[in-house]
């Protein structure tokens, strides 16, 4: 009796525990599997793409859905919401088949009776996938969250890692001084963008080399995966909500996929299996088909692109812009005379014309040309534009041409190392270079100079302050790691709004740098 009622006890405590620990998972609910986030109390992480976007699309609040591979992580869902005028989220299947992206979609569509746009890629790289492909070679899915079954939740309300590494850790967070609950922005959920370079030296670092090597055609077995595909993952969903409009988009791959397509003799079956995606999908009358491979400028250049297929944030900017503005549609009028450009492009461009091509030291340098396009705003002189007010200190102007054209900073600051804050001591007492204040709302997005050291202890320093005076940009280098020679700079400011207060400062930052400490600002430009 005793062995017996110590089993009884030992089994009590052991589902107590059990119990208290899928409660504690089931109220936090990391993952968003059975309710909305408690935003008041705790902080979510979004970082989970397979575990969390079937709740994310399950039960936040949203009338617009942006989805894809990895082409569509670097999309902010503030310019989505800016853009299409709505309430927007991201749910990235980063190499998700086509079937996995719309098995959410359609689940999204099943749980939100208020959506209304759906935003999504179709990967040029994926046109192949068979229509039932999961990419388990991606690690395990959890489909006990997508399911309908409440048994296999286990796995979830028990999971060590989720009550350990997710509940226990937010709950232990909350405890922490300066603790804020809240979410990681869907602006940069998954978004890869600023941890890479961009440019030729980065995606072919050895050249782009061309090999001449047969072609080969779509089979009709193959044409019949791809209509299946197709039928089953794209066209259906939207024929079954007629009242939804969905925004598909081919990812602009760069000219370097292209060249491998060709190398492997496949260049002629990317071609035809785009012809033969683009007739299935255009007759479907709420389908919005968009493709900008003849944006020949943009993916010839590949300071746009970290390697053959991703492309950087600016030109998921401009994907938004052009869909919303109805740029490059393919319709059941126009989408043969695409078709045609594009593979008369594809097919004779010489690919090995990229090598040698600029690879711009600042990576949004590429972004800040496009910016016109985007926001159609004009390059602003800032050197030159009497309608910028331009305050100098401690350096002049030198003209060339009858221009403004180099900032030439002498001298260093008065200020106190010791004691004094360098951004708030520029901001507010004295700086030696420019200062101008811009307003980030008439379409502005990126600050571009040029800056080179010419003697001694000459430093570049350069803020954006916003209108309370926070720092929302900077480059600093100290002068012991710059050589004498011209360096290109960009700030990204895409995410700032309203008046901003510029000081590019060329002196160097305290008392004790040498008076004969020289630096040149020159090509001070808002784009």
């Amino acid at each position: 009796m005793k062995v017996k009622a110590w089993l009884i006890g030992w089994l009590i405590i052991v589902v107590s525990a059990l119990s208290v620990f899928g409660y504690w998972v089931f109220k936090i609910d990391p993952y968003f599997h059975y309710h909305k986030p408690e935003l008041d109390r705790y902080f979510y992480s979004l970082n989970n793409q397979r575990s969390q976007n079937d709740g994310i699309s399950k039960h936040f609040d949203y009338d617009t859905l942006v989805s894809g591979t990895s082409m569509t992580e670097n999309f902010r869902t503030t310019e989505v919401d800016d853009i299409f005028d709505c309430t927007s989220i991201k749910v990235a299947f980063s190499g998700g088949s086509y079937k996995e992206i719309n098995d959410n979609i359609e689940i999204a569509l099943k749980n939100n009776g208020n959506l209304k746009t759906i935003i999504r890629c179709l990967d040029m790289g994926r046109f192949m996938d068979s229509y039932d492909l999961m990419r388990l070679d991606l690690g395990q899915y959890p489909t006990y969250l997508y399911d309908s079954n409440p048994f296999n939740d286990v796995e979830y309300l028990l999971n060590r890692d989720i009550v350990f590494g997710r509940a226990y850790q937010m709950t232990l967070d909350n405890d922490k001084e300066g603790f804020k609950p809240g979410i990681t922005a869907f602006d940069d959920y998954s978004r890869w963008q600023p941890s890479y370079v961009f440019g030729i030296n980065t995606v072919s670092p050895n050249g782009v080399t061309v090999t001449e090597t047969e072609q080969s055609h779509l089979s009709e077995d193959e044409k019949e995966v791809i209509k299946k595909n197709i039928d089953l993952n794209v066209t259906s969903v939207a024929d079954k909500y007629p009242d939804v409009d969905f925004y598909y988009f081919y990812s602009p791959y760069s000219v370097v996929t292209w060249n491998e397509w060709k190398t492997k003799g496949n260049l002629y079956k990317q071609l035809e299996a785009e012809a033969l995606i683009t007739e299935l999908i255009v007759p479907h009358k709420n389908i919005h088909l968009f493709s900008f491979n003849n944006r020949t400028d943009i993916t010839t250049d590949l300071n746009n692109y970290k390697d053959g297929p991703h492309y950087a944030t600016w030109i998921n900017s401009l994907i938004l812009k052009w869909m919303h503005d109805g740029q490059y549609r393919l319709t059941e009028e126009n989408y043969q005379e695409y078709l045609k450009q594009e593979y008369d492009f594809y097919t004779n461009f010489d690919y090995s014309s990229v090598n040698g091509q600029e690879d711009y030291e600042a990576d949004f340098y590429a972004a800040a040309l496009l910016n016109e396009e985007f926001t159609g705003i004009k390059p602003l002189d800032v050197l030159n534009d009497d309608s910028v007010d331009v305050a100098i200190n401690g350096a002049e102007f030198i003209t060339e041409d009858g221009r403004n054209a180099i900032v030439n900073c002498h001298g260093t600051l008065a200020r106190d190392y010791n004691t004094e804050v360098l951004t708030d001591y520029i901001r507010d007492k004295e700086f030696i270079g420019i200062k101008f204040t811009v307003n980030m709302d008439e379409g502005y997005n990126y600050l571009y100079f040029n800056g080179q050291k010419i003697m001694d202890h000459g430093r570049l320093t350069a803020y954006v302050y916003d209108e309370s005076g926070v720092v929302v940009g900077q480059i600093e280098a100290n002068y012991p790691d710059l050589d004498n020679e011209l360096h290109q700079y960009v700030i990204d400011l895409s995410t700032v709004k309203g008046n901003v207060t510029v000081v590019l400062n060329g002196g160097f930052v305290d008392y004790t740098g040498s008076a004969d400490s020289n630096y040149q600002f020159s090509n001070v430009y808002m784009y």
